[in-house]
């Protein structure tokens, strides 16, 4: 990633304060993360963040800045991502959600994920829809 500050504003902008700078930097640099950014306009518009393990993949987060929203930025970076894992060996990819993000829910179930279970109280103000797609 050429420019860390970037991608961290993002992180700040769609998540608040779910990641310290350096938790997102030593898992942007881990060798089993995934990750795919979209540049725009000559700056960081997107990011996805993912990790495999085994056969395995994660979406950790994927985030894109309020005014390139509803362009089909995520799709594509989804896609590109799910290619990444593949690569790697993922023959499945996780997530987990807040139930309440219904956008999200609808992005991810739209790009061929299933909710397979619900985590009570996972976050401290909402449960947690886990999501399954095969790769």
């Amino acid at each position: 990633m050429d420019n860390f500050k970037e991608l961290y504003a993002i992180e700040r902008e769609c998540f608040g304060d779910s990641w310290t700078s350096e938790m997102l930097r030593e898992e942007w640099e881990n060798p089993l993360s995934v990750t795919v950014a979209h540049r725009e306009d000559g700056r960081l518009a997107a990011f996805a963040l993912g990790r495999v393990a085994a056969d395995e993949g994660e979406l950790y987060q994927i985030g894109t800045l309020c005014e390139f929203r509803r362009r089909g930025i995520a799709e594509k970076m989804l896609a590109e991502l799910h290619d990444k894992m593949r690569k790697k060996g993922a023959a499945v990819c996780f997530l987990e959600v807040r139930s309440r993000n219904v956008s999200a829910i609808a992005l991810y179930e739209k790009c061929g994920y299933e909710r397979i279970s619900v985590r009570k109280g996972y976050y401290p103000d909402d449960d947690a829809v886990i999501m399954r797609k095969e790769l």
